[in-house]
């Protein structure tokens, strides 16, 4: 009772603070987190006709699925939520780390010790101080053998925790807090330091142990709480339209400086409308993983008013190939590979805004290993494919399931090349269009041969390595052997760049002699804005999703 009473008083704090923040004078009446329906979007666009606020409109063209930042592996829902939570750092793809909620850190002469400062001006929503406790909290959350993680595997390179990032007993991941701004990560041996950096503090948001102690952690990801969430981020969530928008309050004390808006609205448009909708001034920026469509890229780069660039990234298209299947041996997982063209792939859907992918690292990845180039699968050779096909016996009246995900037009399409070039080396696909989270579902369980997915990629060699290890819920290819995945994870226990190198050059080699995903393209950020914004970052930052809000300039 007493913890609910907290969180009450809480969230009265909230809403408080929104209805004081917003110049209009009211908050918005649009669904909330409990479900009733209203309007708050047109309140707020009305708000914002009339002068009255200033409201900013992120648009994505996925879903989110969670707003608990712990159960979603969807870079849709890790959009939303990093408006709402922090992370110790923001990771840069040119290999370097900003503060976030840490405003520094450091390692101990062994490389077994990881010291964070935390921002003493960081509060939550509520008003409460973010202490050393609630990133302690944070972690035991992470790594509870109550609660699944579904990130948890990056946890495993704490002491107190087994392989696969669970605690060995309550509590026992090795995370204490040294002061209320001082917290101690210890590390099972000596590591690069990077590699927490990099993997870990992606995906690690800090939540509040004030208010979340007090559920168990079995109990945890289905409290009421999370309908209401209070962080610490840039944004004071408001209300929600499930599966249309998100509103938010910007938070006028947040540490890192105070958000030049008075509202945010997140939501989710049709890839078709988002140039339209930035001409219009319905769309003021898109989010990290949402892109102009192809079609619209030179007019997007002619309309005035609009900011857009092209930006290489590491980011990553690929098919996974389920491997359990027992027509799907190597060989034929080497002839699919071959028999697919990326270069027309990447000049003719992505207009050449984009790389041709031979495995997960680009060739200016500075893990980046050449002799991949020279090896036969990932050489283009349909004549070749199709003589492996024929000498393997392949059924040719089998079809394959192929999925692939809506809303994604370059998926859509690369998928009917894709099914094309197979048919010339004899092999039969069907192509089955699902929502994301859908086909995520069937993709852990294995219900498919053929599977579109995409990833960030990473400034760390070790990035895909989660999902080539048996066990681990996003190893779509159903590897069974487990010798990929531990060559992968042995280089995150090297603590120099010549050592890993040499294993994840090896790692790459293995991974194409494997082809447990045919690699595609990496893509380029296709990034627009409303020119009315300022000190937005075009720069392609790793994960940092919505870029840099609290730094934004808004101009009316």
């Amino acid at each position: 009772m007493k913890k609910n009473l907290k969180k009450l008083t809480a969230l009265a704090l909230v809403f408080t603070m929104a209805a004081m923040t917003a110049c209009g004078g009211g908050s918005s009446t649009g669904t909330t987190a409990a479900g009733t329906s209203g309007s708050g979007e047109t309140a707020a666009t009305e708000a914002a006709s009339s002068g009255g606020e200033k409201v900013v409109t992120i648009a994505q063209t996925g879903d989110w699925d969670s707003f608990m930042p712990m159960n979603t592996t969807n870079a849709g829902a890790d959009n939303v939520n990093e408006l709402m939570f922090d992370r110790l750092m923001t990771i840069n793809t040119d290999g370097t780390f900003e503060p976030r909620l840490a405003e520094s850190w450091e390692t101990n002469e062994a490389q077994d010790k990881i010291t964070y400062h935390l921002n003493p001006n960081a509060k939550w929503h509520d008003g409460e101080p973010v202490t050393a406790a609630d990133v302690v909290y944070s972690a035991q959350v992470a790594s509870s053998q109550d609660y699944n993680y579904l990130r948890r595997i990056r946890m495993q390179y704490f002491a107190g925790t087994d392989e696969t990032g669970k605690e060995l007993s309550e509590n026992s991941i090795q995370v204490a807090a040294i002061d209320d701004h001082t917290v101690e990560f210890t590390l099972k041996e000596p590591m690069d330091p990077s590699i927490i950096y990099a993997l870990i503090n992606r995906d690690f948001f800090i939540i509040p142990e004030h208010l979340l102690s007090g559920i168990s952690d079995a109990d945890l990801v289905n409290d009421e709480f999370w309908q209401h969430p209070i962080g610490s981020g840039p944004c004071i969530f408001e209300s929600t339209i499930s599966g249309e928008s998100v509103q938010f309050i910007a938070n006028k004390d947040y540490y890192l400086g105070t958000p030049d808006f008075d509202r945010l609205v997140f939501k989710k448009v049709q890839s078709s409308n988002l140039l339209s909708g930035l001409m219009s001034g319905e769309i003021d920026v898109l989010s990290g993983n949402t892109q102009i469509p192809l079609q619209d890229w030179q007019a997007a780069k002619n309309t005035e008013g609009v900011t857009a660039a092209s930006i290489p990234t590491f980011a990553y298209q690929y098919m996974a190939m389920n491997t359990s299947r027992d027509y799907m041996t190597k060989e034929i997982r080497h002839a699919i590979s071959m028999a697919i063209n990326k270069e027309v792939i990447v000049d003719q859907l992505l207009q050449g805004e984009g790389r041709v992918a031979l495995g997960p690292l680009p060739s200016d990845h500075q893990y980046y290993n050449q002799e991949i180039e020279n090896m036969e699968p990932v050489q283009y050779d349909p004549e070749r494919a199709a003589q492996i096909v024929k000498e393997a016996g392949w059924d040719e009246n089998r079809e394959l399931q192929m999925l692939v995900s809506t809303g994604n037009e370059v998926r859509e399409k690369s998928a009917i090349l894709i099914q094309q070039d197979l048919q010339k080396i004899g092999i039969k696909t069907k192509i089955q269009t699902l929502d994301f989270p859908t086909l995520l579902t069937n993709a852990r369980n294995g219900d498919y041969d053929l599977c579109f997915i995409g990833s960030s990629g990473s400034v760390d060699p070790s990035e895909s390595v989660p999902n080539v290890t048996v066990g681990y819920m996003n190893n779509f290819a159903q590897l069974q052997d487990p010798a990929l995945g531990e060559l992968g994870e042995s280089g995150a226990h090297e603590i120099t760049f010549e050592a890993r190198k040499e294993i994840y050059d090896d790692y790459q080699e293995m991974m194409v002699d494997w082809m447990p995903k045919a690699f595609l393209y990496f893509t380029n950020d296709l990034f627009a804005y409303s020119s009315k914004i300022e000190n937005v970052r075009q720069g392609s930052l790793d994960y940092n999703v919505n870029k840099n809000v609290w730094a934004w300039k808004v101009n009316k």
